[in-house]
């Protein structure tokens, strides 16, 4: 999960490069799904991404990595924070 700090006015263009980056990020391997959530009020951005082992997201890291900072850049924007979690339950799908 990566937060990012862009400006509200940003917002659209700050989507349209954080979907040029996941085009990069979906071609990995080991690669399950992903989502990018905005608020425009305030121009906080996340995006989720879901691997399909602590392997394939520890391989991704440097791509990801890159990927991420030429986005933000793209909008002037920048990384909040970048975190590791790990997928205990899946909830709301049965």
């Amino acid at each position: 999960m990566a937060r990012y700090e862009v400006s509200p006015e940003r917002c659209d263009e700050a989507v349209e490069a954080f979907l040029g980056a996941a085009k990069d990020i979906t071609g990995m391997d080991g690669f399950g799904s992903g989502y990018l959530l905005v608020n425009s009020e305030t121009g906080e951005t996340m995006t989720v991404v879901f691997w399909d082992s602590q392997a394939a997201a520890e391989a991704s890291a440097t791509h990801a990595a890159t990927a991420r900072r030429r986005a933000v850049s793209a909008v002037d924007g920048e990384v909040a924070s970048v975190q590791t979690f790990d997928v205990i339950r899946e909830f709301g799908n049965s």
